[in-house]
């Protein structure tokens, strides 16, 4: 009996092996028995490594590939002992198991076992068809044919990453985000033997719909492992204990704008490592989300951080994308708008490359015309004789018409062209001296590219999104011209004392420039330091204006939050003083070297061979004493005559200028900033009663309410006062000029 039944199964096997044999050879079309991938999702990983955002495949699934050694320590091994246990010995099919099915389906007079290995599985994930005999036996065909072409552990790769495990859901990466919030690397042994039970019946078992089932499948599955020895019995009861939740998570979308802009930049890759720094992602988002507290819902901010290679580390195209309000689907970050002030320093710079200025040098604070129309300052006011520095400080709108006028409308625009201002493309008769009042457009992203062209030193480069690229570098400005700007930006009296207390305590160097379009419409601010570059944006989406949004006010504290919250361990400092720079003796009123009439005398930066060095021509004996004659611009101006002859001898109020406006924008008071010239310190007086000491002649801020004051100085036995006036906001249209501190 036992020999007539080991016959008959040496006659099936044979049999079985025969007609297989026959049926590869006549029947099967093999191209079935290729393996095609299934579409995966884009993936934007951040700079770590770790998934950022992503995008759903063609086919509206998960998909997200990862290697085996990303997977974690439980993955592939249960996945084998519970779905292939003999995978690492067969080559393809698995004839021990193949006859087995075989007698069982046949015993049982119905299919009760496949017989399919991790490798036929491959094939029949990406060739979906009817689930027949001969189908079975193509898949057996494609499993034999990628053996032979692929390693085991490449195979099992590829299993686990395109295995359908319920839903839209593909791969053990997708999975593990979807149902655990995790990646794969982090799935403990009850995890992963749920995910793999999963692929015996993926919808049946989907633990967000039917958790107990799948929690009894899953406990079924330890069991097993642990009766085959591939666990022990702690690891089975520890596992069995961790419950199942009835969830399915989002997947990420962390810096979703920012993964736009790399997904159009890197068309044709599926998996693209970032640039972006999840830790400068979240202080970013934070600082922009809590500069808009307290305003209108209809104002949104935008911002970006660069280090100064050009990588973008973070970067919030809208700080109210999710919020159900308007526009909060617009990425502001590089949607063009006015710029304000915020080109004012490139022009600057050129003009002290091409030897027409230096810090010192006199410019003109006086009305000047153009168009039919005149530019004015923030506070509606002029001050006469300023010096270059002083007018790039305090972002004097008539002193940087005159400077753009001195390097030319060409030049300007083929300046912005270098730094690729790409919404900058008309003629210079359109854009005029409004090429430097804002009049024109760029976007948070060009400006962030162009102010760490001023950090690097003067050279240019495009903003990289992924790792890997690198980007030509083009020569802008000089080296010694792009630190002289910054060393006019590093002026710290814009601050309010506590950040000027904050700054000085981490010995921090930053240079910035904030910015106010016409009609309060966008507010600026951009800074960057030796290591990074951040330019933030506040502004109302549809372009229309709000008299919150002026960038000294909202901007530049956010922009400065930011730094704080970044500073690394080389301090940020700027670079050091390039070899072209030299320190000369100046006049301090033309700014031109001292001649030998001139009264007082100051040190100024210039640069070899290229600063201008005609001696001081404001200063002459005439009739036995000293005479000041001023330029045309300036010889009508009076007062700054009379403030010639006080220099060095008195004192004077120079900030608020006499019978300035100010503008109160958030209610019946306004923090003002005091400055004088003449011998420290300054004890000041508001309406006749003391409001404070200037011990270093920095500067301070008092607050004022609205209404007419009388500021009084007094220096040893000197005094000047001045009267100004603090409006509120209701007295001011939205559709006045740039003023008061921006």
């Amino acid at each position: 009996m036992i020999f007539y039944r080991a016959k008959r199964a040496l006659t099936f096997t044979v049999a079985v092996i025969a007609a297989l044999s026959l049926f590869f050879i006549l029947y099967i079309d093999r191209e079935y028995g290729d393996f095609t991938p299934p579409d995966v999702s884009r993936i934007v990983l951040d700079s770590d490594g770790r998934v950022l955002a992503g995008r759903l495949s063609l086919k509206d699934e998960w998909c997200i590939p990862v290697s085996l050694d990303k997977m974690g320590r439980w993955i592939s091994a249960v996945a084998i002992e519970i779905e292939d246990k003999r995978f690492y010995s067969h080559r393809g099919v698995d004839f021990i198991a193949l006859f087995r099915a075989v007698f069982d389906n046949l015993r049982s007079m119905r299919v009760v076992s496949g017989a399919s290995t991790i490798t036929s599985q491959l094939i029949r994930i990406s060739n979906a068809r009817p689930r027949t005999f001969r189908t079975k036996l193509i898949e057996f065909w494609g499993a034999a044919r990628i053996e032979s072409q692929k390693q085991k552990n490449e195979i099992l790769e590829l299993y686990l990453n395109f295995a359908p495990f319920g839903g839209n859901i593909r791969g053990v990466e997708a999975a593990s985000r979807a149902y655990f919030k995790k990646s794969a690397s982090d799935l403990s042994l009850g995890e992963s033997t749920l995910l793999i039970s999963l692929l015996r019946a993926p919808s049946r078992l989907r633990p967000d719909r039917y958790p107990e089932r799948a929690k009894k499948e899953r406990d079924y599955r330890l069991l097993y492992l642990f009766e085959r020895g591939a666990i022990s019995r702690e690891n089975m009861e520890a596992a069995q204990k961790e419950p199942v939740s009835a969830q399915r998570y989002s997947f990420p979308r962390n810096a979703n704008m920012a993964a736009k802009h790399i997904l159009e930049n890197a068309q044709f890759e599926m998996t693209i490592k970032s640039t972006i720094n999840s830790h400068y992602q979240s202080v970013l988002e934070t600082a922009l989300k809590a500069g808009l507290v307290g305003l209108p819902e209809r104002i949104t901010s935008s911002g970006i951080v660069v280090n100064n290679d050009g990588d973008v580390l973070a970067y919030v195209g809208n700080a109210r994308h999710g919020e159900d309000v308007n526009g909060s689907w617009v990425d502001c970050g590089s949607a063009p708008r006015s710029p304000g002030s915020t080109l004012k320093p490139f022009v600057y710079t050129r003009a002290f490359e091409r030897g027409f200025l230096t810090p010192a040098s006199l410019l003109a604070d006086t009305p000047l015309s153009f168009r039919g129309s005149a530019p004015r300052n923030f506070d509606r006011e002029h001050r006469g004789p300023v010096s270059a520095r002083s007018a790039l400080s305090l972002s004097l709108n008539t002193p940087a018409v005159r400077v753009l006028r001195m390097i030319g409308y060409p030049d300007a625009l083929e300046m912005y062209g270098r730094l690729q201002f790409k919404y900058i493309d008309k003629s210079s008769s359109h854009y005029a001296d409004s090429l430097i009042l804002g009049g024109c457009e760029a976007t948070v992203i060009e400006l962030a590219a162009a102010y760490s062209t001023l950090a690097r030193g003067g050279s240019f480069n495009a903003l990289k999104w992924t790792s890997g690229d690198v980007p030509e570098r083009t020569k802008i400005f000089s080296e010694e011209a792009a630190w002289i700007t910054t060393n006019i930006l590093q002026d710290e009296r814009r601050l309010i004392p506590l950040y000027q207390q904050l700054f000085r305590e981490k010995n921090q160097l930053i240079s910035f420039k904030t910015g106010t379009s016409h009609g309060l419409r966008d507010a600026w601010c951009a800074g960057y330091s030796k290591r990074l570059t951040a330019v933030v944006w506040f502004g109302i989406p549809d372009g229309s204006g709000e008299s919150h949004l002026v960038g000294l006010d909202i901007a530049a504290p956010v922009m400065l939050n930011v730094f704080k919250e970044l500073w690394g361990e080389d301090g940020n400092a700027i670079s050091k003083t390039p070899e072209g720079i030299f320190t000369r003796k100046v006049c301090a009123l033309s700014g031109a070297p001292a001649g030998k009439y001139c009264r007082v005398i100051v040190n100024d930066y210039a640069i070899k061979d290229i600063s201008p060095f005609s001696i001081c021509g404001l200063h002459k004996f005439v009739d036995g004493k000293i005479i000041v004659q001023l330029p045309d611009e300036l010889s009508a101006w009076e007062q700054f005559r009379n403030r010639v002859e006080r220099i060095g001898d008195g004192v004077r109020i120079t900030r608020p200028t006499k019978g300035a406006q100010v503008l109160s924008r958030r209610g019946e008071v306004v923090r003002i900033f005091f400055s004088a010239e003449g011998r420290p310190p300054y004890y000041w007086y508001m309406d006749g009663k003391f409001a404070g000491v200037d011990e270093k002649g920095d500067g301070v801020f008092f607050n004022v309410s609205a209404g007419r004051h009388r500021a009084s100085v007094l220096s040893g036995e000197r005094n000047d006062s001045a009267v100004f006036e603090v409006l509120r906001s209701d007295r001011l249209t939205l559709d006045e000029p740039e003023n008061i501190l921006n």
